[in-house]
């Protein structure tokens, strides 16, 4: 037979593991969460790294981006946009 005083802490230990696992979250959701997070931060620096060279553009300190926002803008054109 098994001690009175062992079988309390097993059944202690076995309700904590139980908490423990539904607490838990899967491989599957930690796996997605992190592929959300990473392209995330894809494309937050991505807009800050054009915005940043928009800004550039506009001071004047990046001139050959003016050649491609008019190449950009003529290409619009031609399709039917209009853009100013």
């Amino acid at each position: 037979m098994i001690d009175p005083e062992l079988k309390t802490h097993l059944e202690t230990i076995e309700k904590e593991l139980i908490e423990l696992r539904k607490g838990s979250i899967g491989l599957q959701h930690n796996l997605i969460r992190g592929i959300i997070y990473g392209a995330g931060y894809i494309v937050g620096a991505v807009l800050i790294i054009l915005i940043i060279g928009w800004i550039l553009n506009i001071i004047g300190i990046i001139p050959a981006l003016n050649d491609q926002v008019d190449e950009f803008r003529s290409a619009l054109q031609r399709i039917g946009g209009t853009v100013k």
